[in-house]
């Protein structure tokens, strides 16, 4: 059994994000990169089974610029077992990386192919249906856990109220919401191997890959604007009158009603 784990180099979610002096892009100056939190789990979920069956083969791969090999080199220390660099500019339009991903997929022949169901920078939730387009396997979103049956797998999939569980045989490409266990943090031992290992490069020509896909303008960035204070309101017996403060509030001020 071998999976495939795409992974998105992101700015992390403790990083206070400022807009660039354009106006149309993130202030990338003194930013920490990390992997976007859905690919975690998607690592996560992958080295769950490797856990249940050693035989298992978890591979990751990320489409971007060199930096990119510090979140392969976090998924390596994780547990995973080799990595991939796709060489690429970071402003490659998502159908292009999705087209680089399902290149290496078919070199690699993994079972299951997983994806976080977005990236935390653009939210877009784009490449992972269009790495099964390419591929022309079947996809199953919104994973939290997939449990083999036979020849077939168990995708369970979370829905309002509950979840979903679907079948479908290898190959398939999930889409990672959350796995039923947070990540593992990197032990040192997976640290000190994880810097040992290579990590190969591969560009879009050697894939068959030509970027020709159109790219997404982005005409204006900006942060949201900061909140005010909030109200408090005692309750000393007359709620009716406070009742109606809240109301006239949200005429008057908040414009809700």
């Amino acid at each position: 059994m071998r999976f495939l784990v795409c992974l998105k180099q992101v700015p992390d979610s403790t990083v206070k994000v400022k807009v660039g002096a354009g106006g149309k892009a993130v202030a990338t100056e003194g930013i920490t990169w990390s992997m976007s939190p859905y690919d975690e789990y998607a690592v996560e979920l992958a080295l769950e089974r490797k856990d249940a069956d050693p035989t298992t083969v978890v591979s990751v791969v990320t489409v971007g610029s060199a930096r990119g090999r510090d979140a392969l080199r976090q998924a390596l220390a994780m547990g995973c077992d080799d990595a991939t660099l796709v060489n690429a500019p970071e402003d490659l339009p998502a159908l292009d990386v999705a087209k680089a991903l399902a290149a290496v997929a078919k070199e690699m022949k993994p079972d299951i192919v997983l994806c976080g169901k977005q990236a935390s920078d653009d939210d877009q939730g784009l490449v992972g249906p269009a790495v099964a387009e390419f591929l022309g396997w079947p996809h199953v979103g919104m994973l939290t856990k997939a449990v083999s049956s036979g020849d077939a797998w168990e995708l369970w999939r979370e829905v309002e109220g509950g979840h979903e569980v679907w079948k479908a045989k290898p190959p398939v490409v999930g889409l990672v919401h959350k796995s039923d266990k947070e990540p593992r943090y990197p032990s040192l031992p997976g640290i000190m191997k994880a810097k040992k290992k290579e990590i190969p490069e591969k560009d879009l020509a050697s894939l068959g890959v030509t970027a020709s896909s159109p790219k997404i303008e982005v005409v204006a960035m900006e942060l949201p604007p900061q909140r005010g204070g909030g109200k408090i309101f005692k309750l000393d017996g007359d709620a009716k009158a406070v009742a109606e403060q809240v109301a006239n509030l949200l005429h008057t001020e908040s414009k809700v009603l």
